[in-house]
């Protein structure tokens, strides 16, 4: 099985970061990580949908799961690159494609949801999608990205269950930064009305919860399904209702499946 290079672990990927690209039905996921994180964070969404019988892809998108370094070389377009090359590897192997992402993941899905073949689309899941952020923050990023200086900045690690550590950035590289910011201004502007579950952790302080799954359902329209997951934050996967989002996750892609 020849894989397109976002589908194989790049040079220094650490324990647990790799991308997965098993091969089931002609029902198949793109499943997408977020910004400096890696798929660590999506893998029990993707590994429960493989146990079901789906194909699932879910890349290192480019920069990721290396160096804070690498990733402050790349932008979103290389990003939505290496989505799309594991989404030609699904293409190849599905009749449809269902796609789930997670943070920035959810911005790619959203742009690729809009260029897609209605035939060949299926299903939308978006966990904590990053439709906006503390105003301070993007301020921050955006005023030290033009200033060159430093070239990256420092975050603190997300709080998960049961000790989990996450192998992802301990840094935000501002430059990319930068990037991640003029995508998301392009989804916000951008997308269409589209059915698609929206899930949102009340306790994430990385994307607020309020004013996000207010844009989804601006953005999206009436057909969009928003829930609030009590308690949850930013990484809802690894969360203490980390197995509820799975299984809400998959229960919504198994009931549109043919």
């Amino acid at each position: 099985m020849i894989l397109p290079q976002s589908l194989r672990p790049p040079h220094g990927c650490p324990p647990g970061a790799e991308p997965m690209a098993i091969e089931g039905g002609r029902e198949g996921v793109l499943v997408l990580h977020g910004f400096t994180g890696s798929p660590w964070e999506v893998a029990p969404v993707a590994q429960a949908l493989a146990q079901q019988g789906f194909t699932v892809a879910m890349p290192v998108l480019a920069g990721h799961a290396t160096t804070v370094h690498a990733l402050n070389e790349t932008t979103w377009d290389d990003w939505l690159k290496s989505a799309e090359d594991a989404l030609a590897w699904l293409d190849a192997r599905c009749d449809r494609v269902h796609h789930v992402g997670l943070s920035m993941g959810t911005l790619l899905t959203l742009l690729i949801a809009r260029r897609r073949p209605s035939g060949r689309l299926g299903h939308i899941a978006l966990l904590a999608p990053a439709l906006v952020l503390p105003e301070w923050q993007r301020v921050a990023m955006g005023t030290l990205a033009r200033l060159g200086w430093p070239e990256v900045l420092g975050k603190a690690d997300p709080l998960l269950a049961n000790g989990q550590k996450s192998p992802c950035y301990a840094a935000v590289p501002l430059r990319a930064g930068a990037s991640f910011l003029a995508l998301m201004d392009l989804v916000v502007a951008q997308t269409p009305p589209m059915r698609a579950l929206v899930l949102h952790g009340s306790a994430d302080v990385t994307i607020p919860c309020a004013r996000a799954t207010a844009i989804a359902r601006r953005l999206l329209g009436s057909e969009a399904i928003v829930h609030i997951v009590p308690k949850a934050g930013h990484l809802l996967p690894r969360t203490d209702a980390g197995p509820q989002v799975v299984q809400e996750v998959v229960d919504w892609l198994q009931r549109y499946t043919s």
